[in-house]
């Protein structure tokens, strides 16, 4: 996106904050979500190896609209079984390294001992697992099918020598959205003994920026959703507030930071043009600082409303640019972290609809 563009775009979404938003396109979303349940557009043919992560999208933005229980319980059943399809346990024949949940299926069914035989490439991924975990709460099952020894080993093995994670145990990219990834996990799972958390914490802290943000590493930039990763692994793991990671005086600069992100709605990095699913990160953050109320608002509201897709629903990353349902989710969640009226709330460290989260607390017999 050029220069002209971006200055296009921002005086445009400066000009609309001042007038009155467009309404909220509810039955349009929600059309287009379960359109995108039934079949996706061919767009998304490239992330077919991220399947729990679409479904995600689709089944949790529903949720904050008040939408699943309109889905028959067969149907729910169905995505159950599936999203246990994908999981590899310690019955499979594979490395332990492998266990966990993949992102599709690869594997073929042995027509001899009709029993499923997995690649030795075949490997689950630790944002599938997450995902996949997440639709599972959404979808009210009791995870009681989930191998959760077989995936945590698998995660320790993720964990690298400085603390972070990455996706699989062999050494691909390690940063913070798979820190993140590792402690939803071990929270879901109720089991946080097998990672390091130390270590864990002091990647986070060595990724501080000296503008106060978190970047996705030590020494990089400071940007929005790294930013959120981080500062929610901390809520979730109970040291956001003890100031053993983060001090004080960084937690108001970070405040700061977060703050000076927004425009009219919000922006990942300095100079950037607001995107509508900053408006989440960024604002789950603030929620998480306990900041979000100083906020804009009716600008950010204003902004998100203009991101609307007025022909098929959901939200597109910029005003005028075609919706899909990555900015369509993280929408609907940001409006509802900020009150949008006929929205059910959202648990902003988790990054999972309130109900979820509650079943949650059931199963692990946590007190809300």
């Amino acid at each position: 996106m050029d220069v002209d563009a971006l200055d296009s775009i921002s005086a445009s979404v400066k000009k609309m904050s001042l007038g009155k938003s467009k309404p909220f396109l509810i039955k349009k979303h929600i059309k287009l979500l379960h359109h995108c349940l039934k079949i996706l557009p061919n767009a998304y043919l490239s992330l077919d190896g991220s399947r729990p992560t679409l479904l995600f999208f689709c089944i949790s933005a529903m949720d904050i609209l008040d939408q699943m229980g309109d889905l028959p319980a067969e149907r729910k059943r169905d995505m159950i079984e599936y999203l246990y399809r994908l999981q590899i346990t310690s019955k499979n024949e594979v490395p332990s390294e492998s266990y966990g949940f993949r992102g599709h299926i690869y594997s073929y069914l042995d027509p001899v001992s009709n029993t499923e035989v997995i690649s030795e490439y075949e490997s689950a991924h630790i944002a599938q697992t997450y995902s996949a975990l997440c639709c599972l709460l959404i979808l009210g099952d009791n995870l009681e099918q989930v191998d959760r020894t077989a995936t945590l080993s698998a995660l320790r093995q993720c964990q690298q020598p400085d603390g972070s994670f990455s996706a699989f145990s062999n050494q691909s990219e390690s940063d913070m959205r798979f820190v993140f990834c590792a402690v939803s996990i071990s929270y879901i799972l109720n089991d946080f003994s097998f990672i390091n958390v130390d270590l864990l914490c002091d990647f986070i802290q060595k990724s501080v920026s000296y503008d106060g943000g978190i970047g996705q590493g030590p020494k990089f930039e400071s940007h929005g959703g790294s930013t959120y990763c981080a500062i929610a692994s901390l809520c979730l793991m109970g040291r956001l507030w003890d100031y053993s990671v983060l001090s004080k005086k960084q937690l108001e600069k970070l405040k700061r930071w977060a703050l000076q992100k927004q425009d009219v709605g919000f922006h990942g990095r300095p100079n950037k043009p607001d995107d509508s699913c900053y408006a989440f990160w960024v604002g789950a953050t603030l929620w998480m600082l306990n900041a979000h109320h100083l906020v804009e608002e009716k600008s950010l509201r204003g902004f998100l409303m203009e991101t609307q897709d007025d022909c098929i629903g959901g939200f597109a990353k910029y005003i005028d640019s075609n919706s899909d349902i990555l900015h369509t989710y993280f929408g609907i969640a940001a409006l509802s972290i900020f009150g949008e009226a006929g929205l059910c709330p959202v648990y902003p460290p988790l990054n999972i609809p309130m109900r979820a989260f509650e079943h949650l607390c059931k199963l692990n017999r946590f007190q809300t």
